[in-house]
């Protein structure tokens, strides 16, 4: 039984459901008074037994609920017939009950067709009578292509407001508003169409909407339920352009790195907090979204701290990106259990790629010397030539094959002890990366002139440092190569020039064939 008043509290996706799935039947008074404990209209508490000797309370007169009339849809789409009774109570009934109530005469319920000015879809506004007079619209059905078809395609009355239709607004957009039509379709209302619907008010604040990080201009739709969409900007224009606000976030860098990590929340409800995404941050993108205020801490969502295969550097993992930590840094995130992590060939350690006795290349890698170590080399050798230093590559890219060759030829020349401090093995070449070249000489007196010496003062202005220095072949694994540069990019080879360290002590990766 469903029982329907004059308030249209149905929405649109009950009223079809309504009418296409349920088939409900009529309950019999008995059924209805044996039921009560489940919450039917019909049950009623009882009264207490009078005392002896008390007059009978009167009995209130209340009029009987009869049958008003048998009525159905004028559309074919719909075979169900439908009592009403005069309490407004609505039975939808099938063929076989009708006919085992007598088959009764059945008339048309009155229909009236509506429509919004933003849309060709077409609600019928059905009155079920249940006194003389009742033009009351009880229920709103949304018809599809074929029923509208059976009742000869009208078109429908525009109307502001379609009964059963809400207005809402989502979080991201308070000056928007949006309405539901009763097929369940929202609409961002323009300022005539929230004329023409009587300027109401939102019935709600629902979480999700439009939102953009702070540095970016893409568009996301955020679902209450938590999907999120990138919108395009034709899509964003057909939606009406709605209000876009920036996704609450929160700015936060670790003590042992500079790079910041923007914690995004795309909200699904209005109070929502939640990190859902977290965001590594170049320098341009945290410019871009204003250089805001970043809080320290020791641990993000989603990081870990690892151990390689090789030495007993421990390094954070966030966002793919390994640093190095110390053990009273490590202790203060409070000692979280150290995952293991593999060796990954080509191996990144502060975004910079690696590559010494410990951490090979693989044998595919690299086809060139890399443009930004060209780009950085041309001004360093103008800036050279300013100075009256003359500097010329004599060895750039060298490929897998190309080591392979070299590296025995150096055992033959120098036997196989000094070949190890000479050569590296193939895979274990910097002249792999594209990012090393040997300009020169590669004698180590050369380190003593003119040129030498300016490469040694000047080479980290361009991000380039010499990779194997003076004093730290038991670091590095390799002999004093004053020739040798490295390019690591100008903040990286500033900081190694001010603090003498290596670029494996920097990463905290030893040098040692396995």
């Amino acid at each position: 039984m469903v029982g329907w008043g004059k308030s249209l509290r149905l929405t649109g996706a009950a009223v079809a459901m309504l009418l296409a799935v349920t088939v409900l039947q009529a309950v019999p008074p008995a059924a209805a008074h044996a039921d009560a404990g489940a919450g039917t209209r019909v049950a009623a508490a009882q009264s207490p037994a009078p005392s002896p000797g008390a007059a009978p309370s009167p009995t209130p007169s209340v009029a009987p609920v009869t049958v008003f009339g048998y009525y159905r849809t004028p559309w074919k789409t719909n075979s169900f017939i439908y009592e009403v009774r005069t309490d407004g109570t609505v039975h939808r009934l099938t063929r076989d009950q009708w006919k085992a109530v007598g088959a009764p005469a059945v008339a048309f319920a009155p229909v009236s067709y509506a429509r919004t000015s933003w849309s060709t879809k077409v609600y019928a506004l059905v009155t079920w009578p249940h006194h003389d007079g009742d033009e009351a619209v009880d229920q709103v059905v949304p018809l599809g292509s074929a029923a509208l078809r059976s009742v000869g395609s009208p078109r429908g009355r525009v109307m502001g407001h379609v009964p059963t239709t809400t207005y809402f607004r989502y979080a991201s957009g308070p000056k928007d508003l949006y309405a539901r039509t009763p097929d369940g379709a929202a609409r961002l209302l323009t300022s005539g169409e929230r004329r023409a619907a009587g300027s109401p008010e939102a019935g709600k604040v629902i979480g999700g909407g439009y939102y953009r990080a702070a540095w970016s201009r893409k568009i996301h739709f955020v679902a209450p339920d938590g999907r999120r969409q990138t919108v395009s900007s034709a899509a964003y224009a057909a939606r009406g352009k709605p209000q876009v606000s920036v996704a609450p976030t929160v700015y936060a860098r670790t003590p042992w790195s500079k790079t910041v990590h923007a914690l995004i929340t795309w909200p699904r409800t209005p109070s929502d907090r939640r990190v859902d995404q977290v965001v590594r941050l170049t320098s341009s993108t945290y410019a871009a979204a204003g250089k805001p205020k970043t809080t320290m801490r020791y641990r993000l969502p989603g990081d870990a701290f690892v151990r390689l295969p090789v030495g007993r550097t421990i390094y954070h993992r966030m966002s793919g990106t390994l640093t190095p930590v110390t053990w009273s840094q490590w202790r203060a995130a409070g000692s979280p259990a150290l995952r293991k992590a593999s060796l990954t060939k080509p191996m990144y350690i502060r975004d910079i790629l690696i590559v010494n006795k410990s951490l090979p290349l693989p044998r595919s890698y690299g086809n060139g010397l890399r443009p930004e170590l060209t780009r950085a080399f041309s001004k360093m050798k103008a800036a050279a030539r300013a100075d009256g230093v003359s500097l010329n590559i004599i060895s750039g890219f060298r490929s897998y094959a190309s080591q392979a060759a070299i590296y025995p030829a150096k055992i033959r020349q120098y036997g196989y002890e000094t070949a190890q401090l000479r050569s590296a093995r193939p895979g274990h070449s910097e002249h792999q990366t594209g990012l090393a070249i040997d300009v020169n000489s590669i004698s180590q007196s050369w380190g003593e002139t003119k040129a030498g010496r300016w490469v040694a003062r000047n080479g980290h202005r361009y991000g380039f440092i010499v990779r194997y220095p003076k004093g730290k072949t038991s670091v590095t694994g390799y002999a004093y190569e004053p020739w040798h540069l490295r390019h690591v990019g100008v903040s990286t080879a500033t900081h190694l020039y001010k603090t003498g360290l290596t670029l494996d002590e920097y990463l905290g990766v030893p040098s040692k064939y396995r």
